[in-house]
């Protein structure tokens, strides 16, 4: 964690009353529960313009998870790559930004409850569809997503499952993720690790634009197309593609091998 947001973080900390606070960040341990508890601790911090409040409560929660992880036997490397997400967002914000800040608390319960992990390069979120169980996906955006290091990463987590959650040891691996659209294969290079992953899945779109490869790409959300970066090929290639009338679609993916 960059030095100055931790001295904002420990100076909250060591005056902060959690007890008034306890009944909300209970409710972030559940996921019929989060979004409610996430807000009753918004309304109990007040302004707090830069999210440190809001991450202090939450890095608070985290030795709760720890305590969670303990209990299953779950690795303290996959509990530290997990709780990364933290300092990796705090990051992610500065390079869009300019300054560091926290704005992922309506993402972050995923983490604390014990439901969602870091496995190698990817992040496995347990959840239910009805009697179904599923695991989603996610792309962190520092992973690196050539078919060898997924192939690894899935192989780890195939292990993970099946010793601390049995129950989804077999479920079905999916992805929502702009990263999977099609229409990718416009701006991209064939020999892109992107294509590569895509290469992994069976997908199908939804017909609808998807807005989230801004953060993903460029870093934030509310750059006017004419403004956005140029700074990676990457970058150039999408900026081109917008321009020119493109979009983006959202895509559906399962995994196709386990």
């Amino acid at each position: 964690m960059p030095e100055e947001v931790t001295r904002a973080v420990m100076a909250y900390d060591r005056q902060a009353e959690y007890e008034d606070i306890q009944d909300a960040m209970d409710k972030l341990f559940d996921r019929e529960t989060w979004d409610r508890g996430r807000m009753e601790m918004q309304a109990f911090l007040g302004e707090d313009p830069d999210g440190f409040k809001m991450l202090a409560c939450m890095l608070r929660s985290s030795f709760k998870t720890y305590e969670y992880y303990e209990e299953h036997g779950i690795s303290h490397k996959i509990f530290i790559a997990t709780m990364k997400c933290f300092s990796r967002f705090i990051k992610e914000h500065k390079e869009g930004y300019g300054k560091y800040a926290f704005d992922r608390e309506w993402w972050t319960a995923r983490q604390l409850a014990g439901v969602l992990f870091r496995i190698g390069e990817l992040e496995y979120e347990m959840r239910t569809e009805g009697e179904r169980r599923v695991i989603d996906l996610h792309i962190p955006s520092d992973a690196i997503l050539t078919g060898e290091k997924i192939a690894e990463s899935v192989g780890m987590a195939n292990t993970f499952f099946a010793e601390k959650f049995p129950a989804y040891q077999s479920a079905d691996m999916e992805c929502h993720s702009w990263l999977l659209s099609p229409t990718l294969k416009e701006v991209l290079s064939p020999d892109s690790h992107i294509l590569e992953f895509q290469k992994l899945f069976q997908i199908q779109t939804t017909g609808q634009k998807d807005m989230e490869y801004m953060v993903w790409v460029y870093k934030r959300s509310d750059w006017k197309l004419e403004e956005l970066p140029e700074d990676t090929s990457l970058q150039r290639n999408l900026k081109k593609y917008l321009l020119a009338g493109g979009a983006v679609e959202d895509a559906r993916g399962t995994l196709l091998f386990r």
